[in-house]
C-alpha cells in the first residue's frame, strides 16, 4: 500500500472541526465515491478505498445521492430488450 500526502491549513481543520485522522477518512471516501460515480473504480475498490465495509459504501453512496446501479443508457435499453424477449419466450 502506498501513502499520499494531502497538506491541509489548520485553518480548514479549525473551521471543520477536524482532526487530521478525520479528514483523511473523508478525504478518501469522497474520493472513493468519485471514482466509483466516474466508473474508474467498482464497489469493492471503492469501499476498499473508502475504509469500509461494502454494505457501508452503499450507504455512503446515498449520502452523496449516487446510485449504485450506474446502467448506462445503452445498457439500460439492452436491459429492457432482454427483459421483452424472456417475456416473449414465456407467452
Amino acid at each position: 500500500m502506498r501513502t499520499v500526502t494531502i497538506p491541509v491549513d489548520d485553518e480548514i481543520l479549525f473551521t471543520l472541526k477536524m482532526d487530521i485522522n478525520n479528514i483523511q477518512s473523508d478525504f478518501m471516501q469522497a474520493l472513493a465515491v468519485q471514482y466509483f460515480k466516474e466508473r474508474r473504480l467498482g464497489l469493492g475498490l471503492a469501499s476498499r478505498m473508502a475504509g469500509v465495509q461494502k454494505n457501508e459504501f452503499v450507504a455512503l453512496l446515498g449520502k452523496y445521492n449516487v446510485d449504485i446501479y450506474q446502467y448506462t443508457t445503452e445498457e439500460l435499453q439492452n436491459e429492457f430488450n432482454l427483459v421483452d424477449k424472456i417475456a416473449e419466450d414465456v407467452y
